[in-house]
């Protein structure tokens, strides 16, 4: 992932000393504000609007998805397939729940 886009950089140690400056930076830069641990990427603070946007953009998508769903009219599909596939569904979700 191309993190070029961030305002400014601060590490883990600088993160705990400086959180209301990179607030400020993420709040009125209006651009994530990256935050390392040994070198790599970690996590981000990014404002309310970015937030905002992001969330909308997921929410677009979903509903795309269902849409084309629905498009295709009802499938017939055994439950064993049904199953295995709502399986999968909910460990995505799981999975996209932890990295959040």
């Amino acid at each position: 992932m191309d993190y070029a886009g961030c305002m400014a950089s601060y590490t883990m140690t600088e993160a705990n000393k400086k959180t209301a400056e990179m607030v400020n930076e993420a709040r009125y830069g209006h651009r994530p504000v990256l935050i390392t641990d040994h070198g790599k990427p970690a996590a981000a603070v990014i404002s309310t609007e970015l937030l905002a946007r992001y969330e909308a953009l997921e929410a677009a998508a979903d509903k795309a998805v269902i849409d084309e769903i629905r498009a295709r009219g009802p499938q017939w599909v055994p439950a064993d397939e049904a199953n295995r596939r709502m399986d999968e569904i909910l460990a995505e979700a799981d999975a996209a729940d932890q990295r959040r």
